[in-house]
């Protein structure tokens, strides 16, 4: 009886059997074309990926560069920082020198107006006196 059976079911386990072996080659035949795609994927993704970090050099490099180009600005306007106030201390030195200067002129200005004043008084008296000092000494000679 296992021979009739076998031979009743042997259309049926024939076409299983078939069935099973043309779709396990189908799905590699699938699988095998999706690999395919999946390795173009990859590549296209690697490729991304290496220009990112290459972009991300370049942009760390970039960076690098502005950091010191800051970092010289920085001491660029630290010195022009300090030569600005080197300069108000020159100019308040000046102004000090200008005020002291003003001062010792009008002091002059002020002597000299009193200089003025007792020459032309000087002037006057002498102008007064030597004509009073020749009539009186001939006055005096004639008596």
């Amino acid at each position: 009886m296992k021979t009739k059976s076998y031979k009743k079911y042997s259309p049926s386990l024939t076409a299983v059997v078939l069935f099973s072996i043309f779709f396990s080659l189908f799905s590699l035949a699938a699988y095998a074309q999706d690999f395919s795609s999946i390795d173009t994927d990859l590549q296209t993704l690697e490729n991304l990926l290496n220009d990112t970090i290459a972009n991300t050099v370049e942009q760390q490099r970039l960076l690098e560069d502005l950091k010191a180009n800051l970092q010289e600005s920085g001491n660029l306007i630290s010195n022009y920082e300090n030569i600005i106030t080197e300069q108000e201390n020159l100019l308040k030195d000046l102004r000090e020198q200008l005020n002291a200067m003003y001062e010792t002129f009008t002091t002059q200005s002020a002597l000299s107006a009193k200089s003025e004043l007792r020459l032309k008084r000087w002037r006057t008296f002498t102008l007064a006196a030597i004509p009073a000092t020749a009539v009186i000494s001939s006055l005096y000679w004639l008596r």
